[in-house]
């Protein structure tokens, strides 16, 4: 039977910048509930040792491969069977594609981190990459810049870098992580955990079977809203809203007092449709070349369904 399991793949300790050990890190995510855990402290692959009395928490290799000036490329290695030193390309693109390699070399799933990061990567750029097929759509660190800049019509939200990758024909999917350092203060000026996470559907817990099924995209991303079931089909997406999930948001405890604003997103970021129902659904046209859809709560937390392209 499928279910849904709930982890974090983007998570710091003092292995690198951090500040708490690995062990206070691992217990935070055991009681919140988390399901699967991936510490991906820069360019180290961090013991895993403790948490193997944990059973409720599977823990999944990985590192953040981290190429700093002057291209300031971090690149998610999740599930990976050995630590992957960093590469440095001729140039970003260069750079971008060689870590990807190094990550499936060492049979990891590659990840591309916080694109807007010092505005290190665009939407060209991921278009133009080779075998990448993950990007983070929420970053909740304080340096993501996921908004992009107002000020300049260049620098694109990762909404619109999604859309625009998309709307090329690239299939890429959107994964929400809290990026999390600090676990000492909790503030908005720090990066905490529990602010963004993926939920995967899988019929066990096994890291095999979770990374699986994540690499096929059967997943959603969120940030405090919650689905009992996304159905998809030639005719018609449908999404039921989970009102009573089991692993409530720790800033959102009344989510039965919560409404929610549902768009369907195609070609080109186009609003298709937009709902407030609790089981929102979109009838195919079969013209849209893809349909997403991003769920808003009133509290302003939000849940990414990955994208469904429309056979030609």
């Amino acid at each position: 039977m499928h279910k849904w399991y709930k982890g974090n793949i983007h998570t710091h300790t003092n292995e690198s910048d951090g500040d708490s050990d690995p062990e206070v890190v691992v217990d935070y995510f055991v009681e919140h509930n988390y399901d699967f855990l991936v510490l991906s402290d820069h360019n180290h692959l961090t013991i895993l040792d403790y948490g193997k009395d944990k059973p409720d928490l599977l823990l999944i290799p990985g590192e953040e491969v981290t190429i700093r000036e002057p291209f300031n490329i971090h690149v998610g290695a999740v599930g990976i069977e050995s630590y992957v030193e960093p590469v440095y390309g001729k140039d970003s693109l260069d750079t971008l594609n060689a870590n990807i390699k190094a990550i499936q070399t060492a049979n990891g799933i590659p990840i591309l981190n916080h694109p807007n990061y010092k505005w290190a990567v665009d939407d060209k750029m991921i278009i133009k990459s080779e075998n990448l097929k993950f990007f983070e759509v929420f970053n909740g660190g304080t340096h993501a810049n996921d908004l992009g800049d107002m000020r300049d019509g260049n620098k694109k939200n990762t909404d619109q870098i999604w859309d625009s990758v998309l709307s090329s024909g690239k299939l890429i999917y959107g994964v929400a992580t809290d990026d999390s350092h600090h676990y000492k203060v909790f503030h908005s000026t720090f990066s905490n955990p529990g602010r963004g996470w993926v939920m995967v559907k899988s019929n066990s817990d096994s890291q095999n079977d979770i990374l699986e099924n994540f690499e096929m995209g059967n997943f959603y991303s969120s940030t405090g809203v919650y689905i009992s079931d996304i159905f998809i089909d030639k005719n018609e997406i449908r999404i039921d809203i989970d009102l009573n999930p089991t692993q409530i948001h720790i800033l959102s405890p009344k989510i039965t007092d919560q409404q929610f604003k549902t768009e369907f997103i195609g070609h080109n970021g186009e609003i298709l449709s937009v709902s407030d129902d609790l089981a929102p659904s979109y009838k195919i046209k079969g013209d849209e070349k893809y349909i997403r859809a991003v769920i808003t709560s009133s509290d302003g937390f939000k849940a990414w369904i990955q994208p469904y392209f429309l056979s030609d």
